[in-house]
């Protein structure tokens, strides 16, 4: 009878501990499907994000880079309005046209170009900062907790030309401008988005004030590039 009375124990106790054991696992398989439903859900909003902000958010940066690289190129080449065209007058002194630098013109368009490269290429690597409370969807939670960091990589290639435009400047005077444009084709990526982003960005690079009738500008190594 002590026997059978410890046996009923034992199997008592390994009833009690099976069923423990059952509980715990549909504890933990709840656990795991709750987390998983978290990490989905999750995931669904950062692609959401990426799709609403990178585009923005690169073509800033980009943008930034780009106008901080230029302008100190041009800083440094100190380019003046003769260094890139020359006006040539009639024998009456009126202007007659307008002869271009190509030699110049070139030389500022690659050091522009490699200047914006050089400036993309060192903010490959991005991130935008979500605060966690964004994830919720709920509107008074938007801008509280932690924040999340979503990276993504960009790169791009760029080509510059000049443009020149003439505006009145008052009786018998013309205002010359001379711009660089610079075209940007950006490529974003990250994990679960892709996209190419293009923008102009222009720079005054010289102007001057020419006085009489608008001159001609040629065609050939003439005009601006």
């Amino acid at each position: 009878s002590r026997i059978s009375c410890t046996r009923g124990v034992f199997l008592l106790y390994r009833k009690r501990r099976r069923h423990h054991l059952r509980r715990w696992h549909i504890i933990i398989l709840l656990v795991c499907f709750v987390f998983g439903l978290l990490v989905y859900g999750f995931e669904k909003k950062a692609e959401v994000f990426s799709i609403s902000y990178i585009p923005s958010f690169a073509e800033r940066c980009a943008a930034e880079a780009i106008n901080d690289a230029v302008t100190r190129k041009l800083g440094e080449l100190d380019l003046s309005y003769d260094d890139l065209a020359k006006v040539e007058y009639s024998d009456s002194g009126q202007p007659r046209s307008i002869e271009t630098n190509s030699a110049q013109i070139n030389l500022l368009k690659a050091e522009a170009t490699r200047a914006a490269q050089d400036e993309i290429t060192k903010i490959k690597h991005s991130e935008i900062m979500i605060p966690l409370g964004a994830f919720t969807g709920l509107t008074l939670l938007s801008n509280s907790g932690p924040e999340i960091p979503l990276t993504f990589c960009m790169t791009g290639s760029f080509n510059s030309h000049l443009e020149s435009s003439f505006e009145s400047a008052g009786m018998n005077q013309t205002l010359h401008h001379i711009k660089l444009v610079v075209t940007a084709h950006i490529v974003t990526a990250s994990a679960d988005y892709g996209d190419t982003i293009s923008f102009d960005t222009d720079f005054e690079v010289a102007q001057n004030v020419i006085t009489g009738e608008i001159p001609t500008i040629y065609g050939g190594t003439r005009t601006i590039y």
